[in-house]
């Protein structure tokens, strides 16, 4: 896998404003109130504007790093959402003037946001190119090598939240919190990113015809990380354990009841198919039976 990484100054606004709308508290209080309140403000312009507002979020951090001009964003943003026909200049306009806010906020807040980032990421890029690929690789032999995509872009975004990321499998592009340190002890940052990396090919037709395609991001993050962990072991980066499982679906922001005991289904899932082998396809369709409606 080829990787390009690059920073923006729009996508960590935009994932910090994601962030703040699914309650996250803020780790760096420099961020500071005007922050929280321009997020705050966008998140009300999308509810009053009656968007779809996981799909609108999702949108907007999978193309944040890709045009710098806010019209243009949250142009295609509306569109990947509720189509050409629905979306209004005035829509647009309105949305845009949310997100200069943040813009506005964050770069009086952090003046120095981008350099500091280029030196942040500096030390997980060296991580991963020193054992990433092979951590791709070991993923790639335990489940299918064709989830492992020929190219993607890694975004580091500034640490809002003290670690954390997500993946847009519609643009091939992850992002990651450039922290300088691990988040939990045992699971070292370069193994998250090979998780978020690994979780970008599940668009495939051949991989997600069995999974609704509201509940596939979700699957393939919940599926990759039994996977994940266990490739890690053989890289002697971390390992497949129920306390490791545990401490990273909070760590690693996997939306899942808290009553549930979902590391020990994903332990039983993942035991099953290393068992029986079936096709990718039909583990990810089991996988997501198991779950249930209980995420």
């Amino acid at each position: 896998m080829e990787v390009e990484w690059v920073t923006n100054h729009l996508a960590s606004c935009c994932y910090a404003a994601e962030g703040i709308a699914r309650g996250l508290p803020l780790a760096d209080s420099r961020m500071g109130d005007q922050f929280v309140a321009a997020s705050q403000a966008l998140s009300k312009e999308i509810s009053v504007r009656q968007l779809p507002i996981r799909a609108f979020w999702s949108n907007l951090l999978a193309y944040s790093h890709q045009l710098d001009d806010r019209q243009s964003l949250v142009r295609t943003t509306l569109r990947k959402t509720i189509g050409i026909e629905s979306t209004s200049e005035e829509m647009v306009a309105g949305v845009a003037d949310r997100i200069r806010e943040i813009d506005a906020a964050a770069r009086q807040a952090l003046p120095q946001m981008l350099d500091d980032l280029t030196h942040r990421m500096r030390p997980l890029q060296e991580h991963w190119e020193a054992r990433g690929p092979g951590l791709l690789h070991e993923i790639g032999q335990l489940t299918d090598e064709r989830l492992l995509i020929d190219q993607a872009k890694i975004v580091a975004v500034h640490p809002a939240f003290g670690g954390g990321g997500n993946a847009s499998l519609a643009t091939n592009a992850v992002r990651i919190e450039a922290v300088l340190t691990n988040v939990v002890d045992g699971l070292p940052e370069v193994v998250r990113l090979g998780w978020l990396l690994s979780q970008l090919n599940h668009e495939l037709p051949i991989f997600s015809e069995r999974v609704h395609g509201s509940r596939l991001p979700l699957i393939a993050q919940l599926a990759m990380l039994p996977a994940t962990l266990q490739a890690s072991e053989t890289v002697e980066l971390s390992q497949l354990s129920p306390f490791t499982i545990a401490e990273a679906l909070p760590a690693w922001q996997i939306e899942v009841a808290a009553d549930e005991d979902v590391s020990a289904t994903l332990l039983d899932w993942w035991h099953t198919y290393r068992a029986t082998k079936p096709s990718w396809e039909v583990a990810l369709a089991a996988l997501d039976q198991m779950i249930g409606a209980s995420v």
